[in-house]
């Protein structure tokens, strides 16, 4: 059990993340009147469970800086018919795609991104000018944009022992958030028998997933201890009911630890990775970095100009919403 201190502890550190990924070019934010003239688009979050989701806030937040007449709303449906409905009307500007939906779109897209490709899940829907349905997948850069940052540190700190892509990294899960997981571990270096998919209820989807992708699979991670090689990242991409935990042989390795869900805001995960002294990203921090590349590919609006503006947008929501309660509840 999780004592209260520690609880405390974990939910003030999660008020003050700061988001160490955000290198972005401080803009104005004011709005661009030149946009106003553009015909106004709906954009969607299709999915389901998306009533929680913070993707309306951000968007809206960044058409409201653009000046920019859309809007973006939640779609609750796990229904390919339903998307299909929308994304053939005229004022259809594009849409983020969520769980259990990531897999089963594909028949309606014409084109596919190199990512999308290769990580056989997508979470963007763009239209083009030419009529056709192009299909992206941002979920890699929201997790590798900051974990890059954190993992840099990490080689300093260890005095380039464990260069980026050195060591060992461990991906819990085999879904396509997995997929996506394992794509931007490759992206930094990691692969091969030093990259590993873990997936504790049904190891056999892990296998399948290594396979695919060139890589490894275990199935259990505190196998990885007697390596001669240490962890330097684990990336949790199982749903909050899994309550994953990494053992604390792994934790001692002192791993840049990855949680990729963002509610709820505390997690058994993140509370005993950051007491062990580990260094812990978000789900909310991958939510919005992933979003401000959608919001780019959509409107080419350059990410810069909406990064800073979004992030504290998103921020005073998550903390008002969902951490100040908390916090008031366990003291």
């Amino acid at each position: 059990s999780v004592g209260k201190s520690t609880l405390v502890a974990a939910t003030a550190a999660a008020v003050a993340a700061t988001g160490a990924w955000l290198f972005f070019s401080k803009t104005s934010s004011t709005t661009n009147d030149s946009n106003k003239q553009a015909p106004a688009k709906r954009f969607y979050i299709f999915g389901s469970p998306v009533g929680k989701s913070p993707s309306p806030l951000m968007h809206n937040t960044g058409f409201k800086i653009c000046g920019l007449p859309h809007s973006y709303a939640a779609e609750e449906t796990v229904d390919p018919e339903r998307v299909k409905e929308l994304v053939q009307r005229k004022d259809f500007g594009g849409a983020s795609v969520t769980i259990p939906l990531k897999e089963k779109l594909f028949h309606l897209v014409t084109e596919r991104s190199d990512a999308v490709k290769a990580i056989g899940a997508l979470n963007t829907l763009i239209p083009q000018p030419n009529g056709r349905l192009l299909a992206d997948n941002t979920d890699w850069k929201g997790i590798l944009l900051p974990l890059k940052p954190l993992l840099l540190h990490r080689d300093d700190e260890k005095k380039g022992v464990n260069k980026v892509g050195r060591g060992i990294g461990i991906v819990i899960g085999a879904g396509g958030t997995a997929r996506a997981a394992v794509y931007a571990l490759k992206q930094l270096g990691y692969d091969g028998e030093n990259l590993l998919i873990c997936n504790p209820r049904t190891p056999e989807k892990a296998a399948k997933l290594a396979n695919e992708f060139g890589c490894s699979s275990i199935e259990d991670v505190k196998s990885v201890v007697s390596r001669s090689l240490a962890v330097s990242v684990l990336v949790c991409t199982l749903p909050p009911k899994a309550r994953y935990v990494a053992p604390d042989e792994i934790l001692a390795q002192k791993p840049v630890v990855f949680e990729a869900i963002y509610l709820p805001p505390v997690t058994p995960l993140a509370t005993k990775a950051e007491a062990a002294g580990c260094k812990v990203v978000k789900g909310l921090d991958m939510l919005i970095a992933q979003g401000v590349e959608q919001f780019e590919l959509w409107t080419k609006t350059p990410k810069s100009k909406v990064t800073e503006g979004i992030t504290k947008a998103t921020r005073e929501m998550y903390q008002k919403t969902y951490l100040d309660p908390l916090l008031r509840k366990i003291r």
